[in-house]
């Protein structure tokens, strides 16, 4: 009975030292995850820091790439500055210089188109409102703020141009004369201005000199349609007999 007693007591604390154990293990495996956990959480944060880092230093490592090229890139642009600074002070210089010649060139075009005014005044009648009125649109040319001064020029050098042109050939053209009628001019370069009325009558030559249309014989009407045909290119070049003004100093005895 005293030994049942022994056995039972043994196995008692057998049991509790079981229980007791794996307690101890349980709460050792418990400690020993709550650790783990710790870790894993510890690594993950220094994982994360890693990246970060890694991060931050590739941001760096592309900021200062980026400043690299903003130094290049403003380096350029300096030079570039620099050009253009010095295309403008050239541009200036040259304007200043435009200026100037501008300045004598604007009075030069008035005294030409002066001294095509009075050349045309004392000129042989021909085409003389055409002529007045190109003269007038100079003016207004030359006071004009939306033509250039080269513009200005050409177009007064042209003016010259028609009038030598005007030397060198001969015109045949309709229009009132000086009483108002319709008439037919025959001009033979600068040297000889005729007039023929549409009946092929009434034969007048300019006198110059006494600016004034002067009669011809009726023998001339037929030389002067003559040269209004060939004027016109309506007939072949051949010699005309026309009488011709006296020029002033030269003597035709």
């Amino acid at each position: 009975m005293i030994h049942t007693r022994f056995v039972q007591a043994g196995c008692a604390l057998l049991l509790s030292a079981q229980v007791f154990a794996n307690d101890a293990l349980n709460k050792s495996v418990d400690q020993v995850q709550a650790q783990q956990q710790k870790n894993a959480q510890s690594q993950a944060k220094i994982d994360r820091l890693h990246d970060q880092e890694r991060e931050a230093l590739q941001e760096f490592r592309s900021v200062n790439n980026e400043i690299d090229q903003l130094q290049v890139y403003n380096q350029q642009l300096r030079e570039i500055i620099d050009n253009q600074n010095t295309q403008i002070a050239s541009l200036s210089d040259q304007i200043k210089t435009i200026e100037k010649t501008q300045e004598g060139i604007m009075p030069l075009m008035q005294r030409m188109i002066d001294g095509l005014e009075q050349f045309v005044a004392l000129d042989l009648p021909f085409l003389q409102m055409e002529r007045e009125q190109r003269i007038a649109n100079l003016r207004d040319l030359l006071v004009s703020a939306d033509s250039t001064v080269s513009e200005k020029f050409r177009r007064v050098l042209e003016a010259y141009q028609i009038e030598l042109e005007y030397g060198r050939t001969i015109e045949a053209y309709r229009a009132k004369n000086e009483e108002d009628i319709t008439v037919d001019f025959l001009r033979l370069g600068r040297n000889a201005l005729y007039q023929l009325d549409l009946n092929a009558e009434n034969p007048k030559h300019w006198d110059n000199k006494q600016k004034a249309w002067v009669e011809l014989s009726g023998e001339y009407a037929r030389q002067i349609q003559k040269g209004i045909r060939i004027a016109r290119q309506q007939s072949a070049p051949e010699l005309l007999t026309l009488p011709l003004p006296k020029l002033e100093g030269v003597n035709r005895d």
